[in-house]
């Protein structure tokens, strides 16, 4: 049973799932980590798009709500982008402004990350309600 959790887990990281080792044999969810059949069975699952905001420079995109994780991509100024939600990150510091709101956006070629909501237009939620936390 370990392994298999263990071999699921890695699988659904890397995204390389294996069916093999999730499904049993009557073709239903064997023992898994909690979401591990709903992943299987649907696909990925894409954030939805709350709305759009414009960011007013350019901003990197990152895979979490920091500025040391891994760089996805960049949002360019003067541009509309798909946007989700927001959440608390690390606090960022820019043209004399320092916030520790992040916003799950969409770049231009559909790769979704964070990026710090002090580039986006609008107040330091990026004008996204409370209701659009992640």
């Amino acid at each position: 049973m370990r392994a298999l959790t263990t071999r699921t887990t890695v699988a659904l990281a890397t995204g390389a799932l294996a069916l093999a080792g999730v499904l049993g044999a009557a073709g239903t969810a064997a023992a898994a980590p909690a979401g591990a059949e709903r992943a299987v069975l649907s696909g990925p699952v894409l954030p939805p798009v709350h709305s759009y905001r414009n960011v007013w420079s350019t901003v990197n995109l990152r895979l979490y709500a920091t500025g040391d994780s891994r760089l996805l991509g960049k949002l360019y100024g003067g541009n509309s982008y798909a946007v989700s939600c927001w959440k608390y990150g690390q606090s960022v510091t820019a043209e004399g402004t320092t916030n520790n709101v992040w916003i799950l956006a969409r770049s231009g070629s559909g790769t979704w990350g964070y990026s710090s909501a002090i580039y986006f237009s609008g107040d330091k939620y990026g004008n996204l309600p409370a209701s659009a936390k992640c």
